[in-house]
């Protein structure tokens, strides 16, 4: 199977969805716009809903990448971290990208499930490899709360685009992009160095 056909493919229908939604794309739309034919299409997907579920997997590749220049043998800590940061940049400020993420997240709660379980598949292996990159970057331990708190980090950046989304972010998105970074790089690993003495919140709180 030739990956490159399957990722033209797929970038066109990224480009699509992005700009006009799911509903509005057809797979004959997604082939005028790769520069082949629907048959092509079809030869690498049964449905529009296959294709669908590869867009949003390539769409959210994001952490998988960090992970793969992590495992590099020349890589440095520091140097991953910038990464992070230039990877966080880049995701805040592609609207396109985001738009994609929430049209295909409409799908799954119209009721696609199979697209819902791919979503929660993805936030999964995110939080996963979240939480690997905080103990690698900043020399913590793993702990079980690693994965609460890449879980908070994941969905600021959610919170974030989606905020974008609606065209309802009250701050310059750069300037957010550059807090955010610093954000991970200085209060995560104080909060997980610190974490046996932080226990504030142990007791539910009184109604």
């Amino acid at each position: 199977m030739n990956k490159e056909g399957k990722i033209k493919i797929i970038e066109a229908a990224q480009r699509l969805i992005a700009n006009q939604g799911v509903e509005k794309t057809s797979m004959r739309d997604i082939a005028v716009e790769a520069g082949i034919t629907t048959g092509a299409i079809y030869y690498y997907y049964k449905s529009k809903e296959e294709l669908l579920y590869d867009v949003m997997d390539y769409a959210s590749a994001v952490t998988s990448e960090i992970v793969k220049m992590r495992s590099r043998p020349e890589a440095k800590p520091d140097e991953v971290l910038d990464e992070i940061a230039r990877k966080v940049t880049q995701q805040m400020t592609n609207n396109r990208l985001w738009n994609l993420r929430f049209y295909l997240a409409l799908q799954a709660a119209q009721g696609d499930e199979t697209l819902r379980e791919r979503f929660a598949s993805n936030y999964a292996a995110q939080t996963r490899r979240t939480a690997e990159l905080f103990n690698y970057v900043f020399a913590t331990p793993p702990q079980p709360q690693d994965l609460d708190l890449a879980v908070l980090m994941v969905a600021a950046l959610d919170g974030i685009n989606f905020q974008q989304f609606i065209g309802a972010l009250p701050v310059e998105i750069n300037e957010l992009a550059r807090i955010y970074n610093e954000f991970f790089a200085y209060a995560v690993p104080l909060f997980q160095k610190n974490l046996k003495d932080i226990h504030r919140f142990d007791n539910p709180q009184p109604e």
